[in-house]
Protein backbone atom coordinates (compact mmCIF):
# COMPACT_ATOMS: atom_id res chain seq x y z
CA UNK A 1 0.00 0.00 0.00
CA UNK A 2 1.63 3.26 -0.88
CA UNK A 3 2.00 6.33 1.48
CA UNK A 4 0.65 9.81 0.94
CA UNK A 5 4.09 10.80 0.13
CA UNK A 6 4.53 7.67 -2.20
CA UNK A 7 1.77 8.71 -3.92
CA UNK A 8 2.24 12.46 -4.09
CA UNK A 9 5.27 11.32 -5.88
CA UNK A 10 3.88 8.77 -8.21
CA UNK A 11 1.04 11.27 -9.24
CA UNK A 12 3.30 13.72 -9.74
CA UNK A 13 5.35 11.29 -12.15
CA UNK A 14 2.68 10.27 -14.26
CA UNK A 15 0.87 14.22 -14.66
CA UNK A 16 4.51 15.12 -15.64
CA UNK A 17 5.53 12.06 -17.76
CA UNK A 18 8.91 12.00 -16.28
CA UNK A 19 10.23 9.19 -13.99
CA UNK A 20 12.35 11.83 -11.76
CA UNK A 21 12.10 12.98 -7.90
CA UNK A 22 13.59 16.12 -8.50
CA UNK A 23 11.54 18.84 -7.71
CA UNK A 24 12.88 21.13 -9.79
CA UNK A 25 12.73 18.92 -12.75
CA UNK A 26 9.15 18.32 -12.02
CA UNK A 27 8.63 22.40 -11.53
CA UNK A 28 10.25 22.95 -14.64
CA UNK A 29 7.91 20.37 -16.49
CA UNK A 30 5.18 22.07 -14.96
CA UNK A 31 5.88 25.24 -16.03
CA UNK A 32 6.26 24.03 -19.55
CA UNK A 33 2.69 22.73 -20.41
CA UNK A 34 2.05 20.72 -17.31
CA UNK A 35 -0.20 22.47 -15.06
CA UNK A 36 -1.92 19.76 -12.92
CA UNK A 37 1.40 18.69 -11.40
CA UNK A 38 1.24 21.91 -9.55
CA UNK A 39 -0.38 21.05 -6.78
CA UNK A 40 0.63 17.80 -6.12
CA UNK A 41 4.15 18.84 -5.91
CA UNK A 42 3.51 21.26 -3.25
CA UNK A 43 2.00 18.83 -1.28
CA UNK A 44 4.99 16.62 -1.98
CA UNK A 45 7.18 19.27 -0.71
CA UNK A 46 5.41 19.68 2.37
CA UNK A 47 5.78 15.62 3.13
CA UNK A 48 9.35 16.07 2.57
CA UNK A 49 9.81 19.21 4.07
CA UNK A 50 11.48 20.96 1.09
CA UNK A 51 8.10 23.59 0.67
CA UNK A 52 10.97 26.44 0.83
CA UNK A 53 13.07 25.28 -2.13
CA UNK A 54 10.14 24.82 -3.79
CA UNK A 55 8.78 28.59 -3.44
CA UNK A 56 12.18 29.32 -3.99
CA UNK A 57 11.60 27.43 -7.68
CA UNK A 58 8.18 29.05 -7.92
CA UNK A 59 9.47 33.09 -7.54
CA UNK A 60 8.53 34.94 -10.55
CA UNK A 61 5.92 31.85 -11.90
CA UNK A 62 2.41 32.51 -11.50
CA UNK A 63 2.37 29.87 -8.43
CA UNK A 64 4.60 31.60 -6.29
CA UNK A 65 1.67 33.45 -4.08
CA UNK A 66 -0.59 30.36 -4.43
CA UNK A 67 2.37 28.32 -2.75
CA UNK A 68 2.97 30.51 -0.09
CA UNK A 69 -0.35 31.19 0.83
CA UNK A 70 -1.10 27.09 1.24
CA UNK A 71 1.87 26.93 2.90
CA UNK A 72 1.71 29.72 5.15
CA UNK A 73 -1.69 28.58 6.40
CA UNK A 74 -0.29 24.85 6.48
CA UNK A 75 2.23 25.98 9.16
CA UNK A 76 -0.24 27.58 11.32
CA UNK A 77 -2.48 25.29 11.12
CA UNK A 78 -0.49 23.13 13.46
CA UNK A 79 -2.15 20.28 11.52
CA UNK A 80 -1.01 17.02 9.72
CA UNK A 81 -0.75 17.63 6.28
CA UNK A 82 -3.69 15.42 5.37
CA UNK A 83 -5.98 16.74 8.34
CA UNK A 84 -5.14 20.28 7.28
CA UNK A 85 -6.08 19.00 3.89
CA UNK A 86 -9.67 17.65 5.19
CA UNK A 87 -10.24 21.43 6.08
CA UNK A 88 -9.83 22.67 2.43
CA UNK A 89 -12.99 23.09 0.52
CA UNK A 90 -13.81 19.90 -1.82
CA UNK A 91 -12.98 21.89 -5.19
CA UNK A 92 -9.88 22.92 -3.56
CA UNK A 93 -6.97 21.58 -6.03
CA UNK A 94 -4.93 20.86 -3.35
CA UNK A 95 -7.28 18.82 -1.78
CA UNK A 96 -7.95 16.14 -5.00
CA UNK A 97 -4.73 14.08 -4.34
CA UNK A 98 -5.77 13.85 -0.96
CA UNK A 99 -9.25 12.08 -2.39
CA UNK A 100 -7.42 10.35 -5.01
CA UNK A 101 -4.77 8.56 -2.71
CA UNK A 102 -8.07 7.34 -0.04
CA UNK A 103 -10.23 6.10 -3.45
CA UNK A 104 -6.98 4.37 -4.81
CA UNK A 105 -6.56 2.94 -1.40
CA UNK A 106 -10.10 2.02 -1.06
CA UNK A 107 -10.23 0.53 -4.38
CA UNK A 108 -6.94 -1.59 -3.36
CA UNK A 109 -9.00 -3.29 0.00
CA UNK A 110 -11.81 -4.21 -1.77
CA UNK A 111 -9.63 -5.90 -4.47
CA UNK A 112 -7.79 -7.89 -1.49
CA UNK A 113 -10.84 -8.68 0.14
CA UNK A 114 -12.01 -10.22 -3.39
CA UNK A 115 -9.23 -11.50 -3.88
CA UNK A 116 -9.00 -13.49 -0.13
CA UNK A 117 -12.35 -14.71 -1.28
CA UNK A 118 -11.58 -15.78 -4.53
CA UNK A 119 -8.94 -18.13 -3.25
CA UNK A 120 -11.14 -19.38 -0.75
CA UNK A 121 -13.89 -20.42 -3.72
CA UNK A 122 -10.90 -21.79 -5.45
CA UNK A 123 -10.20 -24.23 -3.11
CA UNK A 124 -13.62 -25.78 -2.00
CA UNK A 125 -13.66 -25.87 -6.01
CA UNK A 126 -10.55 -27.88 -6.24
CA UNK A 127 -12.22 -30.28 -3.44
CA UNK A 128 -15.38 -30.25 -5.29
CA UNK A 129 -14.30 -31.57 -8.83
CA UNK A 130 -11.24 -33.31 -7.27
CA UNK A 131 -8.70 -31.68 -9.09
CA UNK A 132 -4.98 -31.17 -7.59
CA UNK A 133 -3.54 -27.95 -7.12
CA UNK A 134 -0.72 -29.08 -9.39
CA UNK A 135 -3.32 -29.94 -12.47
CA UNK A 136 -4.97 -26.72 -11.82
CA UNK A 137 -2.18 -25.51 -12.80
CA UNK A 138 -1.85 -27.14 -16.12
CA UNK A 139 -5.35 -26.66 -17.11
CA UNK A 140 -4.85 -22.74 -16.37
CA UNK A 141 -1.47 -22.17 -17.45
CA UNK A 142 -1.14 -20.57 -14.23
CA UNK A 143 2.75 -20.95 -12.25
CA UNK A 144 2.65 -23.04 -9.56
CA UNK A 145 4.67 -21.38 -6.75
CA UNK A 146 2.40 -18.32 -7.54
CA UNK A 147 -1.12 -20.27 -7.95
CA UNK A 148 -0.29 -22.11 -4.23
CA UNK A 149 0.79 -19.36 -2.51
CA UNK A 150 -2.26 -17.00 -3.51
CA UNK A 151 -4.44 -20.20 -2.21
CA UNK A 152 -2.67 -19.48 0.77
CA UNK A 153 -3.92 -16.15 1.28
CA UNK A 154 -1.24 -14.17 -0.51
CA UNK A 155 -3.62 -11.67 -2.53
CA UNK A 156 -0.66 -10.23 -4.57
CA UNK A 157 0.41 -13.20 -6.11
CA UNK A 158 -2.80 -13.12 -8.63
CA UNK A 159 -4.53 -9.94 -10.69
CA UNK A 160 -8.23 -10.53 -9.78
CA UNK A 161 -8.43 -11.07 -13.39
CA UNK A 162 -6.13 -13.87 -13.96
CA UNK A 163 -7.73 -15.25 -10.30
CA UNK A 164 -11.24 -14.57 -11.71
CA UNK A 165 -9.89 -16.54 -15.12
CA UNK A 166 -8.74 -19.52 -13.71
CA UNK A 167 -11.85 -19.68 -11.36
CA UNK A 168 -14.55 -19.45 -14.64
CA UNK A 169 -11.92 -21.99 -16.03
CA UNK A 170 -11.71 -24.70 -13.66
CA UNK A 171 -16.24 -24.22 -12.82
CA UNK A 172 -16.78 -25.37 -16.38
CA UNK A 173 -14.67 -28.72 -16.02
CA UNK A 174 -16.86 -31.15 -15.17
CA UNK A 175 -16.14 -33.41 -12.01
CA UNK A 176 -13.14 -36.32 -12.42
CA UNK A 177 -15.19 -39.66 -11.68
CA UNK A 178 -13.64 -40.19 -8.47
CA UNK A 179 -15.42 -36.83 -6.90
CA UNK A 180 -18.50 -38.33 -8.61
CA UNK A 181 -18.25 -41.88 -6.97
CA UNK A 182 -17.48 -40.34 -3.77
CA UNK A 183 -20.62 -37.98 -3.63
CA UNK A 184 -22.65 -41.22 -4.81
CA UNK A 185 -21.20 -43.13 -1.81
CA UNK A 186 -21.89 -40.35 0.63
CA UNK A 187 -25.44 -39.91 -1.13
CA UNK A 188 -28.56 -42.18 1.35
Amino acid sequence: MLTFRGFLLKYCQELAGAQTSSLKKLFAIAKQGRPRVFEPLLLLSLCDHREGYLIKQAVGSSMFDSYRRITTRFHHSGLALKRFLDTLPERSRYKRPLIAWRAEKARKQTDRQTLQRVATSLVTLLEQKGISRAEACRITGLNKGNFYAFLKGDASKLSRGTAMRAYRTLRSLPSSPSSQQADRATMP
